[in-house]
């Protein structure tokens, strides 16, 4: 509790904000806590060790980046650092998380968000001078996702019969592979699209956000975590069609990462939550078995 109390007091003390109420935090991440003011006006990230720094400092290159452009829909903007890494800051994006929303959501207004979300991606997608940003190859890529789902396979021993777990074989050896290397060069990603990271306000702007695992990879990576069809779609056709990218590789992510997240689920003993693994079993279910 020392450490939340410490945190506490540089981000009032920087801020400006000596209402605790003001403030939320979040310590879902388990690489940083994070302080959100006022309902993201500002947010402060603290790695939670040394170990997770190097995490924060990347994320710091990448609003650096990001600053130096200007996009058609809302990103955070980088505040402060500390020296020492111990922490930094930035301006948020206002609005509810994408998930939360998703259900209610009528087919013009789901074709109106994800033609924002696409557009952002040509966007971000186009960006040619990363610096020293994480990059890897497809093929390194692929060999990384197969060695997680390799390291991590004896958990779901518990949950799939041998059959279920040769058919999850079979996916990670041959459909990863085929449709990552199908997808053209890797470009400059988000890296983790989801419903969590995007953001709604009250007139549908869309704002994106946790730039922590951007980089270079296969461009389907910033197609996989939106999972709506009407939605995916429409971010296709924004972002120049299917001869660009194809649905069939951002489906295949998809299911790669919702099985990842399971066995990531299992290692943590995940119990509610996004990652909750009764969640999680069922996409794959649904996804890969089905």
């Amino acid at each position: 509790m020392s450490d939340i109390k410490d945190e506490l007091e540089i981000v009032k003390r920087l801020s400006g904000t000596n209402d605790e109420r003001r403030i939320e935090i979040n310590e879902v991440g388990w690489t940083s806590r994070v302080y959100v003011v006022d309902s993201g006006k500002v947010v402060f990230k603290f790695p939670r060790s040394k170990k997770f720094r190097e995490e924060c400092r990347h994320e710091v290159s990448a609003l650096k980046l990001l600053g130096e452009r200007e996009f058609c829909l809302r990103v955070p903007v980088l505040n402060r650092t500390a020296e020492d890494g111990s922490y930094f800051s930035f301006y948020g994006v206002e609005g509810i998380p994408l998930r939360e929303v998703i259900d209610g959501l009528s087919e013009e207004q789901k074709i109106e968000i994800g033609t924002q979300i696409g557009a952002f991606l040509r966007q971000l997608h186009g960006i040619t001078n990363y610096g020293d940003m994480r990059a890897q190859t497809l093929e390194e890529q692929t060999v990384e996702y197969q060695n997680w789902y390799n390291k991590g396979r004896g958990l779901l021993t518990e949950f799939f019969n041998e059959t279920e777990l040769l058919m999850i074989d079979d996916f990670f050896m041959h459909e990863v592979p085929r449709c990552m290397v199908g997808t053209g060069e890797p470009v400059f990603c988000h890296g983790d699209l989801d419903y969590n990271n995007t953001l709604i306000d009250s007139e549908n702007r869309v704002g994106i956000i946790d730039f922590g695992d951007a980089g270079l990879y296969d461009r389907s990576q910033d197609f996989r975590g939106i999972e709506d069809e009407i939605l995916r779609e429409s971010m296709i056709r924004a972002y120049g069609g299917d001869e660009v990218i194809s649905k069939t590789a951002a489906e295949a992510t998809s299911k790669m990462i919702d099985v990842l997240n399971l066995i990531y689920c299992i290692e943590n003993n995940y119990v509610d939550g996004v990652e909750n693994i009764d969640n999680c079993l069922k996409q794959v279910k649904l996804k890969i078995l089905n």
